[in-house]
């Protein structure tokens, strides 16, 4: 058998088929379809951020009830004084307008005043003091608005409990008849109660992962007693709660 017909079939194969690589090679690209791409389905505002605050907190003027053995009634004229707060937070932001975080506040020290008249001695009064500390545990909800210039707008509102302290507790009585002044410290006290809060502000992008946030905050703290309230000498304090303005800063873990 001769093999010229095997050589010509061979030789024309492999003409064929170098003949059909090097048209490819010169098609252009576009012929060719791209290979699918993964995208990620996370929206790039979707992030976790931390933040720190501190703030200027005034006060509202709370209601005492004092008792002091069978006398007891409602201080006339009662005060907490002014102080500062400072506060951390973990957050997560959940698109453009909503996000969500939790939030650790202290209030230092504030002044508590009380001043009431002593019903059983017409000439005498006795005036309360005491040292004021207030810790919150929070979680709070925001909408955040349109920016502009990179300002943004927000409000938000916020549930939890209050740690209310009370420490350094004097109480003194008067008598103006006698001049006989009557020192007596009595123990303090500290109670856990439900807080809320209100709060409104802007935020200013001052980096793609910093935000400065200025806001106000209005928060209510609940009541305590001192330890010995029960026992027949002591104050109840009522209606706690705080404006505050406070400066804070957001930075995104993206």
């Amino acid at each position: 058998m001769s093999l010229k017909p095997i050589k010509t079939v061979i030789l024309t194969g492999l003409f064929t088929a170098t003949a059909t690589a090097a048209m490819a090679a010169d098609l252009p690209r576009a012929f060719y379809p791209s290979a699918p791409t993964m995208r990620s389905s996370r929206d790039t505002s979707d992030n976790w951020y931390l933040r720190g605050d501190i703030g200027y907190v005034h006060h509202k003027r709370p209601e005492a009830d004092f008792i002091n053995g069978p006398v007891s009634g409602n201080f006339i004229r009662e005060s907490l004084g002014n102080t500062a707060v400072v506060g951390v937070g973990l957050g997560y932001r959940f698109g453009p307008n909503f996000r969500m975080d939790v939030t650790a506040d202290h209030r230092f020290d504030a002044r508590f005043k009380g001043i009431a008249p002593m019903p059983a001695l017409a000439t005498a009064s006795m005036a309360d003091r005491g040292q004021f500390q207030s810790s919150t545990f929070m979680a709070n909800g925001y909408v955040d608005f349109g920016s502009a210039g990179g300002f943004t707008p927000y409000v938000g509102a916020g549930i939890g409990v209050a740690h209310n302290s009370m420490s350094q507790y004097v109480r003194t009585t008067f008598d103006a008849e006698t001049g006989v002044e009557t020192l007596q410290r009595l123990a303090g006290g500290d109670d856990y109660s439900f807080a809320w809060a209100l709060m409104a502000g802007v935020g200013y992008r001052v980096a793609p992962n910093f935000t400065l946030d200025l806001g106000y905050r209005y928060v209510s703290l609940g009541d305590m007693k001192t330890r010995t309230y029960v026992s027949g000498v002591g104050t109840d304090v009522e209606s706690l709660g705080a404006h505050e303005v406070r400066l804070g800063v957001r930075y995104s873990l993206k």
